[in-house]
């Protein structure tokens, strides 16, 4: 047993662990300074820090059971999480959306826990198939990707859902996919976003902000719109209009939430605010700031040096995470290992995009820095899985993974 320990102990990666500790405290510290300007979310920084400790013990069964053994129900894992989504469609709505199940008093968010069981499974499948390498073989990827995606974009979740393609293509790519293969599905793809779809209007009526143009059709008006505007309901059209015209932004109130956040991180300065009473005022009108507008928090109070030291910690994470990857022979363990990498990877570029006006609102949340148990537990065991990989490194008398010849 003590040897069992000393082996654990050796090839754990303690700079992962120290910066996931490091990210969680500076979440509840940022979800406190929030609290100081917004009185109606008091308490949660309390309940952050309790959310945190059910994580870390997450965190610690994830890096116990070999990973090896959690890869033989991924298949019934997936198929359960595909049942909970289904599920939680039929349930009453919970602030607009169908997203919660309540367990015990406690509200957990299913798609979080789809897009870690997700990954498993593909990375179960990609293991040791060599199918993919060619174009009829990605059908099923592909297919076992939108099963989810479209249960999660009907609650809906946009935030959530857009994770899957970006994790998809990087998990398929390091497993030794074509790369002339998943760029030509993505420019299919993009055209078919952009198809301009045509919608009748009124003789008077101003065509919508986000359509290409209007013709006259057989003595009709219509507008023509991106096709992928029939899927987004009102207030994401507004969201997509707000981050293409920022310029109209202070005289608007249809991009409040992106007008006030980048207000806050350009009033951050380089260290933040020197005297809180100077700060406090801008949260008290950024919304959703200990959730989606976290980083926003993290500018305002501790400046462009916070936001660097954030960023630093997240790449720690992926520099050793990637180093993990790389010297990982075990397919299963480096396909997760990429996985996990490209969900956090995602779920960083698309929070502080927004945040900054480089993409829309979405609705994404900061990993491990955000307000909310689900996303915090999921992130948690994640890394957990991580480390995992890190401390089970076999060496196969065997080729190195995902090394194929040339089959075209």
């Amino acid at each position: 047993m003590f040897e069992t320990l000393k082996t654990y102990l050796r090839y754990t990666s303690w700079p992962i662990i120290a910066a996931m500790v490091i990210l969680v405290g500076w979440g509840v510290l940022a979800i406190n300074a929030s609290e100081q300007a917004d009185p109606a979310i008091g308490g949660y920084a309390l309940r952050q820090a309790r959310f945190a400790g059910v994580a870390m013990a997450a965190f610690a069964v994830a890096t116990l059971l070999p990973y090896q053994v959690l890869g033989r129900y991924a298949y019934l894992m997936f198929a359960v999480t595909l049942a909970l989504l289904a599920v939680v469609l039929r349930l009453p709505l919970i602030r607009h959306s169908h997203r919660w199940i309540v367990m015990a008093g406690v509200q957990v968010q299913v798609s979080e826990i789809a897009k870690l069981s997700y990954v498993i499974m593909l990375a179960w499948y990609l293991r040791y198939r060599k199918n993919y390498r060619r174009l009829p073989g990605l059908v099923v990827p592909f297919g076992l990707t939108f099963v989810p995606l479209v249960l999660i974009l009907i609650e809906p979740d946009l935030g959530t859902s857009l994770l899957f393609l970006p994790t998809l293509y990087l998990m398929l790519f390091m497993a030794g996919a074509k790369l002339r293969h998943l760029l030509g599905i993505m420019a299919v793809a993009t055209v078919v976003v952009l198809f301009p779809l045509p919608k009748r209007l009124d003789p008077d009526a101003p065509p919508p902000a986000l359509s290409y143009g209007v013709l006259n059709l057989g003595g009709q008006r219509c507008a023509f719109s991106p096709a992928a505007l029939a899927l987004m309901e009102p207030h994401q059209r507004i969201r997509v209009h707000s981050w293409l015209h920022q310029e109209e932004l202070k005289s608007s109130d249809r991009g409040y939430q992106l007008a006030q956040s980048k207000m806050v991180i350009g009033a951050g300065r380089l260290s933040g605010y020197g005297d809180w009473s100077d700060g406090e005022m801008y949260f008290q009108m950024l919304p959703e700031d200990h959730t989606d507008f976290i980083f926003s928090v993290v500018a305002g109070r501790w400046g462009l040096l916070g936001c660097a030291g954030v960023l630093l910690l997240y790449g720690v994470i992926f520099l050793l995470g990637a180093e993990i990857a790389v010297i990982t022979y075990d397919p299963f363990g480096r396909l997760l290992a990429v996985g996990v990498l490209a969900l956090l990877f995602a779920q960083i570029v698309i929070n502080v995009g927004m945040t900054m006006g480089l993409m829309p609102v979405t609705g994404m949340t900061l990993p491990l820095v955000s307000y909310g148990g689900s996303s915090l537990v999921v992130n948690c065991t994640a890394l957990g899985l991580l480390v995992n990989v890190g401390q089970r490194r076999p060496i196969l008398l065997a080729p190195r993974p995902f090394e194929h010849a040339d089959d075209s």
